[in-house]
């Protein structure tokens, strides 16, 4: 999945986010460099702030016996920052989880990000606590979708060209003749 479509569509729609969202290819380094946004009058963070990155990428089974059709389902994790700073327990960070919550399904849910690998688009999986201090909560929001890749998408198969196909079939009664089947070359296939 293009994250930074991803990306794009969430700045759009999530307007909670004021379009503080970035991407990483992990947590550790969407936090040191994405999601640590500073107000430049008063020099403080800005909360909340996003980071979006690529989580995992699951191949199921084939589905076709002669050929190559599957569904991968590819997941990511919206991680957002929230302002913890209320109390020490996290409850003032954490109360904010929900709102933002169906702030990123307005922006995401649903939506398609690649119509030609897909009838389906993005849905959500699940979220969880990432880190908690005094000062910042980060919550993570995963979605997935369901991509499918078929043989179109591969390396194409070359092999040797079909030139021509003879058989004769032998009759198992010795009063019967044998059946000629007509020779098959590639000017008669195409």
């Amino acid at each position: 999945m293009d994250l930074n479509s991803v990306i794009t569509q969430i700045r759009t729609y999530c307007l909670s986010l004021g379009g503080r969202v970035g991407g990483a290819a992990d947590f550790e380094t969407g936090t040191e460099t994405v999601i640590a946004i500073t107000d430049p009058v008063t020099n403080l963070l800005t909360y909340p702030a996003a980071v979006v990155i690529p989580l995992e990428d699951d191949a199921g089974d084939d589905l076709i016996m002669d050929g190559n059709t599957q569904i991968v389902t590819e997941t990511i994790g919206v991680i957002v920052e929230f302002d913890a700073t209320a109390d020490r327990r996290g409850q003032g960070g954490v109360s904010q989880v929900e709102a933002m919550k169906y702030n990123l399904f307005s922006a995401i849910l649903n939506w398609n990000p690649d119509p030609y690998r897909s009838a389906r688009g993005l849905y959500y999986v699940g979220g969880e606590l990432l880190q908690f201090d005094r000062a910042r909560l980060f919550w993570q929001f995963r979605f997935s979708f369901d991509a499918t890749i078929t043989d179109a998408d591969g390396f194409p198969i070359r092999g040797d060209p079909l030139v021509q196909v003879q058989s004769k079939l032998q009759p198992t009664d010795p009063q019967l003749t044998a059946v000629a089947i007509p020779v098959i070359t590639n000017s008669d296939v195409g």
